[in-house]
């Protein structure tokens, strides 16, 4: 699977025309209607005649039908550049030429050029085609993640905002659903961790689905989807992703190697939080044993310290939960970063935090407070395998009390998670 593979060849335009003399009364005739349309058109130009105007759109045309014939040989991709250039020169209101030409500069990587054709495919468009308008609000959605959006800023947003205009041009368009889950999600990680922009982008991949069987069966919509599931820690039904993900491609080793890594992962977990011997992996330090005994509860103001069986499900904002250091250890790229740890009443748990620094970590024996924890009984099965623990997610490191003391600043690095499909620069799909 091609990283630029789904995404992209979602919005690929299809060609012009194909074929021999049934294709060229296909022009006439759409020229014919195209005339007819130029008739009740309020931007045309009343200095130009309808013969001119027709004219000019058929060898603007032609120009595009001659640059869908050198794309059938990959060398010739200058060639073709040149002719859509020319023939939206003469024909601006050609969509599909802004389209494809847009995909030949995105190909040799002038994401620029690209982004400036799109917008010229949505600017004056002669009749008005809103399946041609789909695909370039599809594109420039993601050719504008593909520049880069920092931080959840302007590019970002345009890219939902063209994601959006896409899936109102075609409600029962999958591949528009798709794109715009793939836009909320590189929101979602971005711009703050939203639980908002989370279920937003999980309705998108279930509308891809509903309305398009063709979206359903798009490993790489399961694979992204797997990915903010597991962020969003429901582990069951990542897993269920990654298992679908790789049966659809299976000469794809990534779906496969993810779930193996996150069947690993909570195994170990689960091993641990019951057996308490520390799990492979890489830890800071260890000791034999915690120092034995209940953790002396560091000053919380208006927080009442409790063990974990006096915390009930979901938040408890008037409690903080005080306990030592177990072991740690983590998926594959330590996200979270689990902590298991002991309250000193019998009670264990999973303290999995998120957004933490590569370099930052806690040692076997630290105390750990956590104010107002979040408390979730998992409960997870797959391939018949049984996952259960009582976790607390913490959202950053910086909530944590460690032996006393708030970590560093340095301990907080907000996650940054690529997406399949989300392309580079690289030449799209041949139509």
């Amino acid at each position: 699977m091609a990283a630029e593979g789904t995404e992209a060849a979602a919005a690929a335009p299809r060609p012009f025309l194909r074929g021999g003399m049934g294709t060229r009364r296909e022009m006439v005739s759409e020229l014919h209607r195209f005339r007819v349309s130029l008739t009740s058109d309020p931007q045309r130009d009343p200095g130009v005649t309808l013969e001119e105007e027709v004219e000019r759109t058929a060898r603007g045309r032609a120009l595009e039908l001659q640059a869908e014939a050198l794309g059938l040989c990959p060398t010739a991709a200058p060639q073709a550049e040149r002719a859509l250039s020319r023939a939206v020169k003469l024909e601006p209101g050609l969509a599909s030429a802004w389209i494809r030409l847009g995909e030949l500069q995105w190909g040799r990587g002038d994401l620029d050029g690209a982004r400036a054709c799109f917008r010229g495919a949505l600017a004056h468009p002669r009749p008005r085609d809103v399946t041609a308008e789909g695909r370039a609000h599809r594109l420039l959605s993601v050719v504008l993640r593909a520049r880069g959006g920092g931080g959840g800023g302007g590019g970002l947003r345009e890219s939902l905002e063209q994601a959006e205009a896409a899936v109102r041009c075609e409600p029962g368009n999958g591949a528009s659903w798709y794109v715009l889950g793939n836009a909320y999600v590189s929101l979602f990680f971005a711009g703050g961790q939203s639980p908002e922009a989370a279920r937003r982008a999980l309705g998108a991949y279930a509308q891809a689905e509903r309305v398009d069987p063709e979206a359903a069966n798009n490993p790489d919509l399961h694979l992204n989807r797997a990915t903010l599931l597991q962020y969003e820690e429901r582990y069951g039904a990542a897993l269920e992703g990654l298992s679908r993900a790789g049966a659809l491609a299976p000469g794809w080793a990534e779906p496969r190697r993810r779930h193996a890594h996150l069947l690993d992962f909570l195994a170990r977990l689960c091993a641990a939080l019951a057996n308490r011997p520390p799990p492979r992996g890489k830890r800071r330090r260890s000791r034999p044993e915690p120092p034995p005994g209940p953790p002396s509860p560091p000053p919380l103001p208006s927080l009442s310290p409790s063990p974990l069986s006096d915390l009930q499900a979901g938040p408890n904002p008037r409690r903080a939960l005080i306990g030592r250091v177990l072991f740690t250890c983590s998926p594959e790229g330590r996200v979270p970063y689990a902590i298991g740890l002991a309250d000193g009443a019998g009670g264990v748990a999973a303290v999995t935090v998120y957004n933490a620094a590569p370099d930052w970590g806690v040692s076997v024996g630290d105390v750990i407070a956590v104010p107002r924890p979040c408390l979730k009984h998992h409960l997870h099965q797959h391939q018949g395998q049984t996952f259960s623990f009582a976790g607390v997610r913490v959202p950053s490191p910086l909530s944590l009390l460690i032996n006393g003391r708030p970590p560093p600043s340095s301990a907080l690095a907000p996650a940054r998670l690529l997406l399949r499909a989300d392309p580079a620069p690289a030449p799209p799909p041949a139509p």
